[in-house]
Formats: C-alpha cells, structure tokens, sequence
C-alpha cells in the first residue's frame, strides 16, 4: 500500500504539472491575442486618421486654391491702384483736362494697366527732365550732372521728385526777392551819403582832396590826377 501511495502522489503531482502547462500556455494564447487586438486598432486608428486628413486636404484644396487668388487679386488690385495713381498724377501735372478720363482708360485697358501707364510715362517723362534741367540751370547749374541719378533714384516718383525742387527753388526765389529792396535801399543809403559833384569842380580839386573823395566811395587812389578826376567822375555817373 506504501508503494501504491507514493505512485498516486506521483500522478496527482504530473497531473498538476499538465495542468498548469495547460494554463500557462492558454494565458499565452489570450496575451497574444491581445496583443493582435491591439494592433489591429492602433492600425486601425492610424488608417482613420490617414483618411480624415486625406479627405480634410481633399476640402481643404478648394480653399486654399481660392485663398491663393483672392491673394493673387489683392496683389493685382494695388498695382493697378498704382498705376492708376501715376498716370493721374502725371495728367495733372502737364494734361490737367486728361484727369476726368482716367477711369475710362483703366477700363478700357483692364489687364493691360502697365503698358498704358508705361506709355503715358514715356509720353511725359521727357518734360519732367526738361523742367528739373531748366530749374537747375537758372538756380543751381552744378546740379545738374545729378539729374540722370536722380531720375533713376525716384523712378516712378518722377512728379513727385519735380514738384519736391520745384517747391524748394521757389522758396529760394521768394527769398531773393525779399532781399533785393534791402539791398537796393542799402546802396541808396549808402550813395545818399555822397553830394554830386560837377565834373568841372572835380577837375580844379587839388590832388589831396581827390584822394580823400576817392577814399571816402572805397576806390583806387592810384595813378594821376587824370585817371583820379575820371574814376572818381564815373563813379558818380554810375552811383549819383
């Protein structure tokens, strides 16, 4: 009976062992499943994912195609403002009843803005040049080996640049002609000072007295007495 005892403990102990074997390897089949699950919704949610942007690109597309030329637009809509902008100023500058035909013209050549206002430029650029050169010669004669760099320099702001020396050279002329009475009533104040003498009185002056008049008007005391009595005469009749 002892043997027959330990033979059964020896069965009931391989048993458990089967049993257990048997355990451990269901468990691993479920972990693995699991696992599988897993994947198989993280692959799933990936792909979802996928096909939400893929479709949001899809709406997205016509929007930002009409994004683009609502750009594109605004782009075009300021040059043409531009343009329009130049030409007006020019007309009012040398074609002031051409001013009220602006808007007709932008209409008239609608994507064609930059020819016409290329053409217009042409047309009057020549006498901006004129004008600044003719201002720059009776006021400022070395300016004008800058009138080349200047015309580059305010490219399409050419009126602008004429009107800017234009406003600056007549506040110099409003200044000179200010001062010109001052100076004319100086040089009467000045000759005032001086008596006309009789030619005839001049030549019987005594040398010395001739020199003092001559100094007294700021001239020459050199030479003799006939170059002293006709500078001192021309004087008068130039001053008196």
């Amino acid at each position: 009976s002892r043997g027959r005892g330990k033979k059964s403990g020896r069965g009931a102990g391989e048993r458990r062992i089967a049993y257990d074997a048997e355990d451990m390897e269901k468990f691993e089949r479920e972990d693995r499943e699991r696992e599988l699950t897993r994947q198989k919704e993280k692959q799933a949610e990936v792909e979802a994912d996928r096909s939400e942007a893929v479709q949001e690109a899809k709406d997205m597309g016509p929007i930002k195609e009409f994004e683009e030329e609502e750009e594109e637009e605004e782009e075009d809509t300021e040059k043409v403002e531009e343009y329009r902008k130049k030409i007006t100023a020019l007309y009012k500058r040398f074609n002031p009843s051409k001013v009220g035909d602006v808007e007709g013209l932008m209409l008239k050549y609608k994507g064609k803005e930059d020819k016409l206002c290329a053409a217009i430029e042409n047309k009057y650029l020549g006498q901006v040049r004129e004008k600044i050169e003719s201002i720059y010669q009776k006021h400022n004669p070395a300016k004008l080996n800058d009138v080349d760099r200047l015309l580059h320099k305010f490219k399409g702001k050419e009126v602008q640049l004429l009107e800017a020396i234009e406003k600056r050279y007549a506040k110099m002329a409003i200044s000179e002609k200010k001062e010109e009475p001052e100076k004319k009533k100086k040089k009467t104040e000045k000759e005032s000072e001086f008596e006309y003498i009789k030619p005839l009185l001049i030549k019987r002056m005594k040398p010395h007295v001739l020199k003092d008049a001559l100094k007294d008007r700021g001239l020459s005391t050199q030479g003799t007495k006939k170059d002293l009595m006709d500078r001192l005469i021309a004087w008068q009749e130039e001053n008196c």
